[in-house]
């Protein structure tokens, strides 16, 4: 089990929210998220106070509970007072830190090698920077590994070490002719969908963020760099206080990743804020295990006509439907119907019911949150259908029946999909 999936599994025992989580911590309910998802890592900072909200200790926390009870020395007869205050004061092993730190550093070679992909730099150069960068954590983890050895029993030298290189790591370039950050650009930030457009398949996103340091030539820009290789770039304005705002729409692709760039003083930096995996599919309708139509078909030597035979059967067709914060669906079926035709021929249009998307419905959750799984059911009776029997059939090339299914969703857009075995 990742340090991330201890975090949500002692969370949900907690019975705590990540939004409840946050605010006890006084972090983003998205840096819970990235920590449980193991995006990012927790400072040892919040590590102390992680740990005393979820109820166990640090060693606990990054070792798993069994690991931290077989890591007890035996015979300890000290008063469980003074075992928690040791508890709460305690770190992770070496070995642990270490391991941890060797988990976040592929994560980010793996994102280095995205992020030169999409910034369009051409192969020999994203090579050497990757290898560069490897060269660079390399280093920087064996000179951790050292001062970890020397200054275990130094819990605030080792704190500074920790979160120096946390902020190392979690710091990207992406962008040539700007400097990387060394310290986090932001001092808090927020993404939210405002409107969602299927008809166009984009999201309107609204981005707020206040940089850790303020100058009046302060200028913030946010950049979605998604998985198909376009870049959406918002320039924010700034409000009354400090903080900067910025909205636009962005088109859907697979995945996404936010970084936001701070120009002060003449110089610009840039940072990484946050990678979205599973974009598109937060907000467009998915069709899950369509079924096959079966059929069959048959001919009598020297006879004038083929016969077609429809089996009868019962079909269910899964259909996963996102909802917002707000208990709306992104995406639904308005209107759903299949079809069957012989030779150009329609013999078959049975409409199905699609009145279960709205929440509140007979079939529908009160209040729904994220994806929630609808069906789309219908029956065939059996039927027999004959054509003229031509002479291009004696090559086995028969007719069959086309089946299809018609989905028109709450963007006036409609999308066909094959029932054909």
């Amino acid at each position: 089990m990742t340090l991330g999936n201890r975090i949500a599994a002692l969370r949900k025992t907690a019975g705590l929210s990540q939004e409840a989580l946050a605010a006890r911590l006084g972090v983003s309910r998205q840096a819970i998220g990235k920590w449980e998802a193991d995006a990012s890592l927790p400072g040892l900072d919040n590590l102390h106070q992680l740990a005393k909200e979820l109820g166990v200790s640090i060693d606990a926390l990054l070792a798993g509970e069994q690991n931290a009870k077989e890591a007890a020395p035996d015979g300890d007869d000290a008063p469980a007072k003074e075992t928690e205050e040791a508890c709460s004061t305690s770190f992770a092993t070496t070995e642990d830190v270490t391991s941890l730190l060797e988990q976040q550093t592929q994560r980010e070679h793996r994102r280095q090698r995205r992020m030169l992909a999409a910034a369009g730099i051409p192969a020999v150069l994203a090579l050497l920077a990757l290898a560069a960068g490897l060269v660079w954590q390399g280093g920087q983890l064996a000179g951790l590994r050292s001062q970890l050895a020397l200054l275990q029993g130094n819990l605030a030298t080792l704190d500074g070490s920790l979160n120096s290189l946390q902020s190392r790591l979690d710091t990207a370039v992406t962008g040539q002719g700007q400097s990387v950050s060394s310290e986090s650009l932001a001092a808090s930030w927020d993404i939210q969908t405002k409107e969602y457009s299927p008809a166009e398949r984009r999201v309107l996103m609204a981005l707020f963020a206040t940089p850790s340091t303020i100058t009046d030539d302060c200028a913030v820009r946010f950049t979605f760099v998604l998985s198909d290789g376009q870049s959406i770039v918002l320039d924010a304005e700034r409000g009354d206080g400090d903080a900067f705002f910025a909205e636009g729409w962005v088109p859907l692709a697979e995945s996404y990743t936010l970084n936001m760039s701070l120009t002060r003083d003449g110089e610009t930096k840039v940072e990484q804020l946050y990678t979205e995996p599973a974009f598109a599919s937060r907000y467009e309708m998915q069709l899950w295990d369509l079924p096959l139509v079966l059929q069959s078909a048959s001919h009598v030597n020297f006879s004038k006509t083929l016969t077609l035979r429809q089996n009868a059967g019962d079909y269910d067709i899964p259909v996963e439907v996102y909802y917002s914060a707000e208990g709306r669906p992104y995406q639904w079926p308005v209107k759903a119907w299949v079809t069957a035709t012989l030779e150009d021929e329609e013999v078959l249009n049975l409409p199905l019911d699609t009145d279960f998307m709205q929440p509140g419905g007979e079939n529908s959750p009160g209040e729904p949150m994220g994806p929630v799984t609808f069906h789309l059911r219908f029956s065939l009776e059996a039927e027999t259908f004959e054509v003229p029997w031509k002479a291009e059939y004696e090559s086995g090339e028969l007719p069959r029946l086309d089946y299809q299914l018609h989905i028109l969703d709450n963007g006036d857009v409609e999308s066909t999909y094959s029932l054909n075995p």
